[in-house]
Formats: structure tokens, C-alpha cells, sequence
């Protein structure tokens, strides 16, 4: 079992199936939010999930804006 507040070094495989799954419905003709339910056993480890929730973002006249905001809040963070 991980420690709590250590992260992994790497994703495990047994999480390769969730991520296939989010990466399935990605992509869209604009920005999107996807979302999902995941069921973990007490070792951290995927059970089963929820079909996951997509929910595109409008307008797209201002996706650029938005990712570049996005990608300078994520700059902030580190």
C-alpha cells in the first residue's frame, strides 16, 4: 500500500485501463472537461468507474484564451 502524500513514481498497471478509457473520449473540436467516478480497493488500485462525462466548453471562440489561462495557472503552481 502507498504511503499517504507519496506519490507513485510512475502509474501503475493496473490504472493503464482507466486512462485508455478517459483518453478514448478526449478528443473534440474544442475544449472540453472530462470527468469520472473511479472505485479504488484500499490499496489504491481501480475497481470500476463511471462512463465518463464529457462537457464541452463555449464559446469556442475562445478556447485559445482559455488553454493559454489555463496553461499559465498551471505555470504558477510550480
Amino acid at each position: 500500500m502507498m504511503e499517504h502524500g507519496k506519490l507513485p513514481e510512475d502509474i501503475n498497471p493496473e490504472w493503464l485501463s482507466v486512462i485508455r478509457r478517459l483518453q478514448s473520449v478526449a478528443k473534440s473540436s474544442g475544449l472540453s472537461v472530462i470527468s469520472i467516478a473511479i472505485l479504488v480497493d484500499p490499496d489504491g488500485k481501480p475497481v470500476s468507474w463511471t462512463a465518463p462525462d464529457k462537457i464541452l466548453l463555449e464559446p469556442k471562440s475562445i478556447s485559445g484564451a482559455l488553454l493559454a489561462l489555463a496553461l499559465q495557472g498551471e505555470n504558477a503552481l510550480k
